[in-house]
């Protein structure tokens, strides 16, 4: 008698311990991506002081279209964001490997899924697959970081981050302001 209520309980704990792999989460995230309609925005680059030096028009989600066009996602934080799970297997290899850590912890209040891998570590939203900090662990790009913030409702089922900053070595070098078609302050 005793026995199957202890075997259902710890089936449950161990279904509720669960953490998915790296690949997993990627690929979760990707799929909620998918299921996004495009919406075309405005990409603001701005230095620290606030000074514009560029504007991009982007389609969310981005797609790359090609390797030279996703070797340049590393220098448009935002889109990086928005690419599909095999897109972001190639830019970041030692985060989309299986052997990649995957841990929990929080972020600005928020559980996340934290993927470390050899170069990278990435933090996602566990509740919506939101990506919401990347930081580059590589010796060519160590110290460098990028924050996902101020999520904005872009269309019926779509959150973005209406301002992405970089970081280098404690130092802000990079603020890129996401002006949707459609804009709600509403937090998913």
């Amino acid at each position: 008698m005793i026995f199957r209520p202890l075997l259902a309980w710890t089936i449950s704990a161990a279904v509720l311990a669960y953490t998915p792999t790296a690949p997993e989460i990627l690929f979760k995230m990707a799929a909620t991506l998918r299921k996004t309609p495009p919406v075309e925005a405005r990409v603001i680059r701005e230095d620290p002081d606030g000074d514009v030096f560029e504007e991009v028009l982007l389609t969310v989600p981005w797609r790359a279209g090609s390797t030279k066009n996703l070797k340049a996602a590393l220098d448009l934080p935002y889109a990086m964001i928005t690419l599909p799970a095999e897109e972001l297997r190639e830019i970041f290899p030692s985060i989309a490997s299986t052997e990649a850590l995957v841990n929990l912890g929080r972020l600005n209040g928020k559980v996340c899924y934290i993927l470390e891998g050899k170069d990278e570590r990435l933090w996602v939203s566990k509740d919506d697959l939101i990506p919401l900090k990347l930081e580059i662990l590589s010796e060519k790009r160590l110290g460098t970081h990028y924050l996902y913030l101020n999520m904005v409702k872009i269309s019926e089922k779509a959150y973005y981050p209406s301002r992405t900053e970089v970081w280098r070595d404690d130092e802000l070098i990079l603020v890129e302001r996401l002006v949707p078609a459609t804009t709600s302050t509403e937090e998913p």
